[in-house]
């Protein structure tokens, strides 16, 4: 087994959210991967997800067997994913639960368009400095 980098963080963080707004029509995996790029973000998990995905696949085990279901206009009652920012690039995966009329559907979400409105909260740990720093402090009191 080759070396490993690792880090030991052993300073304080504050939890922080970041809302991101989709139109319609918008990839939602990729808008989620870009704002962690953007924002510089090294894990995020999906906290809360709002509205409606108007065209969306599903991967799930149905019994024994593996399945790919795509769903059209499924609005979203649940959501739960991580998502890292590695020198690779960033990764992750969200698993979510649908509504169609009166049947639910859940699994891991691997294509998702955003109709207009489509709102979705990524919670994520910030370095209390450079939170401090972001915010206009000089510095962070203990």
């Amino acid at each position: 087994m080759g070396n490993l980098d690792s880090t030991i963080y052993k300073g304080k963080s504050v939890e922080k959210t970041l809302n991101l707004v989709f139109d319609e029509g918008d990839d939602v995996l990729a808008g989620i991967k870009n704002a962690i790029r953007q924002h510089n973000i090294r894990e995020a998990s999906a906290l809360n997800a709002e509205g409606q995905l108007k065209d969306a696949t599903i991967n799930y085990f149905n019994k024994s067997r593996f399945v790919s279901t795509d769903i059209k206009n499924g609005r979203i009652v649940s959501c739960s994913g991580r998502f890292m920012n590695l020198k690779d690039g960033v990764i992750g995966d969200m698993h979510v639960g649908f509504m169609l009329g009166m049947q639910m559907w859940d699994g891991t979400l691997v294509k998702a368009v955003a109709a207009k409105g489509f709102e979705l909260t990524l919670k994520f740990y910030q370095n209390a400095e450079d939170a401090a720093k972001e915010a206009g402090l000089s510095g962070v009191k203990n």
